[in-house]
């Protein structure tokens, strides 16, 4: 009897953590439910299509910074250096290259080398305004962020990294640091 209450408290757990589970994204946990309050929200809808567009190749750069919470000194500063628990940012831009503008149809995901497997990181427009204006001068419209907390007992090292896109037309682009290690994603002491 005792046999037959465990295998079934085991069996129900194990339903329960793969039915509530989620999707993980980027090590960073489950994903939360749909319409659920904080965080960041769903993402706004794909912006219409711009006229012009597709007019040339697609072409997609970027940075990394630092990503710490709103109050913290130096955040959004520029640096691929990160310490365990430290929030590090990925910045991309994507442009249609026939006309030199925005192409704000992109989806980019950043792809990071770290500890044996490849982590994706999904990215997220923010071209849809709301940035404070004591810390930006005009609203940008051309940026993409992800993030990824560099867990605690991370391993330090230099971890190289690769994003890729894809817009509403098909065409795709990857972006690739340059190849010097002292530019590469590096987690520190």
């Amino acid at each position: 009897m005792a046999q037959r209450m465990v295998l079934v408290v085991a069996t129900t757990l194990v339903t329960l953590l793969v039915t509530a589970g989620g999707s993980i994204v980027a090590g960073q946990g489950a994903a939360p439910p749909q319409g659920a309050g904080g965080g960041r929200g769903a993402p706004p809808p794909p912006p219409e299509p711009q006229p012009g567009h597709p007019s040339g190749k697609l072409v997609i750069w970027g940075d990394l910074g630092d990503m710490s919470r709103p109050g913290t000194p130096l955040r959004c500063f520029n640096t691929n250096r990160f310490r365990r628990g430290q929030r590090a940012g990925f910045r991309m831009t994507a442009v249609d290259g026939g006309t030199g503008e925005v192409e704000n149809t992109a989806e980019m995901v950043v792809h990071l080398n770290y500890a044996g497997k490849t982590i994706d990181i999904p990215m997220r427009w923010r071209g849809v305004g709301g940035f404070p204006a004591a810390e930006y001068p005009r609203q940008p419209s051309e940026m993409w962020t992800g993030v990824w907390e560099v867990p605690a007992d991370a391993t330090t090292g230099i971890f190289d990294y690769t994003v890729t896109a894809k817009d509403r037309f098909g065409r795709t682009a990857t972006f690739r640091p340059f190849p010097n290690h002292l530019s590469q994603f590096t987690i520190v002491e």
